[in-house]
């Protein structure tokens, strides 16, 4: 599944980011890479972005929905 489509408060693995070099490069230096664990903390309305957590380090950044869309995930057990 996408980071898109998942719900807020799941604890989500990054296992891939499609669309190329540069939405790769453009994720990492937001902090986000392949293999990174990641919580959804709150969805915006109308399509709005997603608030996102990296665990690793803390941060809280906020992903437009057309990057969240390109970044395949795998949901963690808790």
């Amino acid at each position: 599944m996408t980071l898109s489509q998942a719900a807020a408060g799941k604890k989500l693995k990054v296992v891939a980011l499609k669309k190329g070099n540069c939405n790769r490069c453009n994720l990492a230096s937001l902090g986000i890479h392949v293999g990174d664990e990641v919580i959804i903390r709150r969805c915006a309305p109308f399509s709005g972005p997603l608030l996102v957590e990296v665990l690793s380090s803390g941060i809280q950044l906020a992903v437009g929905r057309g990057m969240a869309s390109s970044m395949e995930v795998e949901m963690l057990d808790e």
